[in-house]
């Protein structure tokens, strides 16, 4: 009967393939077929408890095990060993040929195609010795026998016919790196629905139990972690529907894998926390429940944790009940956190943790009171929350017994350990919040993570254009080897984030060696911004800027190697000293020895630092640290000097000493740009100003201009403030 369907199977398939009236391309037509198939393998799984689950030691590895072997043998060692693979083989290509349909990735159409329709030819040639390996029963006219038959012979027609079909369309093209990628989710697969009981039919006993941090025990708590980091590594550049493919292949895996053991009692059922995540995450990826998806994700992730250190089980590490036990923590653990490393489900916001704790709480409650109802039927602990397992683990039984609720309903005793639950339930719910900043820790080292990958593909991207811009000439050469001696700004403009407002708009201005170029404006004008993006603390939204013939964007080290900035905020390392810390910023910008320390007495003695040079920044007063920052900005003799604010605070005699270090750096050819609000400082010092008013440049004035027309600034300022004037003034 079985070479007959064999026959038949692929008689069809011909049919269909030389006629061709009916593609089986028609995805429609497919997912029918791949549906049924699915539903008759279902009907398999939940009703067969096969045979061969208690074959022992084929192989005799375990010849210490004082157990006869043979005894528990269906047939030949080599003949189990081939059923074994080809019942692993079936399972791969079931899923690859439910699911292929539904989610087009090649990976799933090719290896469903072609090990579907080996290992579909091969169960239907050694369907005799699948049948005793089932039920220890070879007769053929079994229902058992004939569901089989419609099994098998359904999952070679879909195979076949798929594979005559794409025969037809050419679609067997592949690249090598696309079949060592077939490869990899071959051996993927063939992990995620292996035979439970394989190693024990093969090996008997590995000599373990895995508990206790045991060797075996320690390799069952590093073995998730690892494949997440393995499986996020080889999938981070795939595609999204190969993402969705590798999850849709893990929930219905984790399924399969579930219902693998017999569920046929009250204890059986699904409703242990780690249980109900296999059924849950299979409904939340069909059907894309999210709130399914995230009571798993905070609630079924950390019990399978709680699981996975501190396992239930006394059996040896090979046995079917520690396997079973592995396969299904494994899977309540890993899939919801690949789920959003992947993306295939978006990053849970608090909101969805409040409503996991929610989902979590009328969970607890009904399996607290099922327990109080079903233990009068049979020994049921849902959870842990009615034997003393816990209990006994913390050693807190009293807590458990001494406070007991206990009433009779129509000869039911239903019996809660009411202090203990409520404790429990809390520690739960505590532990649910401790995951939710674990699992925000990682979300913030992955995005910063994400933010330096993108930052180095634009330095990269930025390289390549500067190298093109320069046609030729070294990376340390200037951009505009014109602009040498000068500052210039070029259409910058700047918004911070999201904002659609410009904090500066079309901002254009030449500074030359020479000048002390004062730079005014009220409070929130755009000073500070327009200094920062000079230089290079914060990037340029449009324009560009150039110190000394250097693109600030493009050429950023050198261009900053030329700067001396005194920001706003004058900020320095206080528990060093004020020698310490200017050479300190000395190594930074490479200033030999030497030369630093005649420059940092000069300065020193100019400023009045020289006594308190050797001593902690915070004994400092605010003045002193001031002045110390000036030192520390001027220690590399900088052609462009850049103050934000730098006299704000200061007593007549700091100020003083900082204007007369202004005049003489200047004097020397370099340039001087230094920001105020103050309009009689600025008018005082500077040969050359420029007024930003909302953002945008409203006036540029030579001093000497002003005083031989007898203009007053402060009457220009403000004039241009009170006007709303932001055309540019030139005097």
């Amino acid at each position: 009967m079985n070479l007959l369907a064999l026959i038949a199977v692929i008689a069809l398939s011909l049919i269909l393939f030389f006629t061709k009236k009916t593609e089986y391309k028609n995805y429609k037509i497919a997912k029918i077929m791949s549906t049924l198939l699915f539903l008759v393998f279902l009907f398999r799984l939940f009703t067969t408890e096969d045979a061969l689950n208690n074959v022992f030691n084929v192989l005799l590895y375990d010849i210490d095990t004082p157990r006869n072997a043979a005894e528990t043998w269906l047939f030949s060692p080599g003949m189990t060993v081939i059923i074994i693979f080809l019942r692993w083989l079936t399972m791969a290509s079931l899923l690859w040929l439910v699911l292929a349909p539904y989610i087009k990735v090649p990976a799933f159409n090719i290896l469903g195609q072609v090990v579907g329709t080996i290992v579909g030819v091969l169960n239907l040639v050694f369907f005799e010795q699948h049948l005793i390996a089932m039920t220890n029963n070879p007769d053929m006219l079994t229902f058992k026998a004939i569901q089989y038959l419609i099994e098998t012979a359904l999952l070679l027609f879909i195979a076949f016919s798929s594979f005559l079909n794409s025969l037809r369309n050419k679609e067997h093209r592949y690249s090598g790196k696309e079949v060592l990628w077939f490869f990899l989710v071959f051996a993927g697969s063939l992990f995620a629905v292996m035979p439970q009981t394989m190693m024990y039919n093969l090996f008997g006993y590995y000599g373990e139990v895995p508990d206790e941090f045991t060797m075996s025990h320690i390799f069952v708590i590093v073995f998730p972690f690892a494949l997440i980091f393995l499986v996020n590594i080889l999938m981070k550049n795939r595609s999204r529907i190969s993402k969705e493919a590798l999850i849709a292949y893990i929930v219905f895996a984790a399924f399969t894998q579930y219902f693998y053991m017999r569920r046929e009692t009250l204890e059986a059922l699904p409703l242990h926390l780690c249980n109900t995540a296999v059924v849950l995450l299979l409904l939340a990826y069909v059907f894309k429940i999210k709130g399914f998806f995230y009571f798993s994700y905070f609630a079924n992730v950390l019990g399978a944790l709680a699981a996975i250190l501190l396992p239930n089980y006394s059996s040896d590490l090979f046995s079917y009940s520690v396997i079973h036990y592995g396969y299904n923590h494994l899977y309540a653990f890993i899939t919801p956190l690949l789920c959003v490393s992947l993306g295939v489900f978006p990053r849970p916001t608090l909101s969805h943790m409040y409503r996991a704790i929610l989902v979590f709480s009328g969970y607890f409650v009904a399996v607290v009171f099922l327990n109080a109802w079903f233990n009068n039927y049979a020994n049921v602990d849902y959870f842990f929350t009615y034997s003393d397992f816990l209990t006994d683990m913390f050693n807190i039984k009293e807590i458990q017994f001494n406070h007991i609720i206990e009433f009779t309903y129509k000869n039911l005793t239903f019996r809660f350990y009411w202090l203990f639950q409520t404790l429990y339930f809390l520690v739960f719910i505590v532990l649910m919040f401790a995951s939710w900043y674990v699992y925000d820790a990682f979300f913030q080292m992955s995005d910063q993570r994400q933010r330096l990958k993108a930052k180095q593909r634009l330095i990269k991207i930025d390289k390549l254009k500067l190298l093109e811009l320069l046609d030729g000439r070294k990376p340390s050469e200037p951009m505009n080897p014109g602009g040498k001696d000068m500052i210039k700004i070029n259409h910058f403009s700047k918004k911070y984030g999201q904002s659609e407002r410009y904090a500066v708009k079309d901002f254009s201005l030449e500074i030359h060696g020479g000048e002390i170029y004062g730079f005014l404006g009220h409070n929130g004008a755009g000073k500070s911004t327009t200094i920062k993006s000079i230089v290079g603390i914060q990037s340029i939204t449009e324009g560009e800027i150039e110190v000394c013939g250097y693109s600030i964007k493009s050429q950023p080290l050198e261009a900053k190697l030329r700067i001396g900035y005194v920001s706003d905020n004058h900020a320095v390392y206080e528990k060093l000293t004020g020698r310490e810390y200017i050479n300190y910023v000395a190594d930074l910008y490479l200033v030999p020895k030497k030369i630093r320390d005649e420059r940092l007495n000069a300065l020193a003695i100019k400023l009045s630092l020289i006594d308190v040079i050797d001593q902690m920044i915070k004994s400092y007063s605010h003045g002193m640290k001031q002045k110390l920052v000036v030192i520390a900005s001027l220690i590399h003799e900088p052609p462009v000097w850049i103050l934000d604010e730098p006299l704000t605070g200061l007593d007549p005699i700091s100020a003083f000493q900082i204007k007369e270090t202004m005049r003489d750096h200047a004097s020397k050819g370099n340039i001087v740009f230094f920001s105020s609000h103050v309009i009689e400082v600025v008018e005082k010092i500077c040969t050359k100003i420029a007024v930003i008013t909302q953002g945008q440049l409203t006036g540029v004035y030579d001093i000497n201009v002003l005083k031989d027309k007898n203009i007053s600034l402060e009457e220009l300022y403000m004039r241009g403030i009170n006007q709303g004037n932001l055309a540019v003034d030139y005097v």
